[in-house]
């Protein structure tokens, strides 16, 4: 399953990083607190091409494992690693 950034209408265009909850330590997320955690951590990521996994860890206060997990339960398509940048930048360099 792939995800789509319409699946949760506008969350996409109105979640910034700075907006992300910063999640106590060893607090545990279930139900329907993990469900709106990784859907603002999914639009967040796909919103700003900027904003790396290791960003939204250190907001939120979460391990990088734990946001990297989240993306995937949320079929989100993760970038490669050394940041966003376009094809042609990589040809000129």
């Amino acid at each position: 399953m792939k995800y789509e950034p319409t699946a949760f209408g506008n969350l996409a265009m109105t979640v910034k990083l700075e907006d992300l909850p910063r999640i106590p330590r060893r607090k545990q997320l279930l139900g329907k607190d993990r469900e709106r955690f990784r859907e603002s951590v999914s639009a967040v990521y796909l919103s700003d091409p900027d904003v790396s996994i290791r960003d939204i860890s250190e907001v939120t206060g979460r391990s990088f494992g734990f946001i990297y997990t989240m993306l995937n339960e949320a079929g989100v398509e993760l970038r490669p690693r050394g940041g966003s940048y376009s094809r042609d930048e990589a040809l000129e360099i």
